[in-house]
């Protein structure tokens, strides 16, 4: 292990932190609200809305992202100029939707844990099913919600790694160049794995933190 060239390559990697990041933050917007919508939907009374939400989970979970990245990037242009994406942005495509297939699955079990009398009480309040949904419900499904949907975070923040087939210039394209250029495969992809443990390891403090509040709220 050549630690000098760890040194000397580390600040080319981290070039491409931001992005990692930036990828990072824009699917996990964009896939907890879908996530959150399509389990309302599995939960709805009507048919068309539920079966919806069934028919998304099963495509996206049954995908590879692998494959949803190329369909982004690759095949959607031949739809029209309408669907010519950038890199960036056919790669924030397919993790938000393949993230929101499996963060609806965290949504749906933290609501439907929550005590069926919780609904009949705020419906005997008059409440609205929103407004029951939004002060009641979700705040004491968040608990059961929080480990399966920082799971999935977690591991989103690894799969933004698969963006640098579609030339997506995060940190593991540019230590892929490093490799390509200095013929030296060991250093660059031991601190690519200790950057991403670094960022994984946040991701796991902040669950914590999270459980911690929300149990000595409730």
């Amino acid at each position: 292990m050549d630690w000098n060239f760890i040194g000397e390559i580390a600040p080319t990697i981290l070039e491409g932190l931001w992005i990692t990041l930036s990828l990072f933050a824009w699917s996990m917007l964009f896939s907890t609200i879908l996530g959150l919508m399509l389990a309302l939907m599995r939960l709805s009374q009507i048919a068309p809305l539920r079966w919806f939400s069934i028919g998304f989970g099963w495509f996206f979970r049954g995908v590879p992202l692998l494959l949803l990245l190329f369909y982004a990037f690759f095949a959607l242009p031949e739809l029209g100029d309408t669907f010519l994406l950038s890199p960036f942005r056919a790669a924030v495509l397919g993790l938000s939707l393949w993230t929101a297939a499996y963060q609806s699955e965290a949504f749906r079990s933290g609501i439907i844990a929550v005590d069926s009398g919780q609904f009949e009480a705020a419906e005997a309040l008059g409440m609205t099913k929103l407004h029951s949904m939004r002060k009641i419900v979700l705040p004491q499904a968040a608990r059961i919600i929080i480990p399966p949907f920082m799971g999935n975070a977690i591991n989103t923040m690894k799969q933004t790694s698969l963006a640098t087939v579609i030339t997506v210039p995060e940190m593991t394209l540019l230590a892929q160049r490093i490799i390509s250029n200095e013929f030296k495969a060991v250093e660059p992809l031991f601190t690519l794995a200790l950057i991403y443990l670094a960022l994984t390891s946040v991701l796991v403090i902040a669950q914590f933190g999270l459980e911690r509040t929300f149990r000595l709220k409730v």
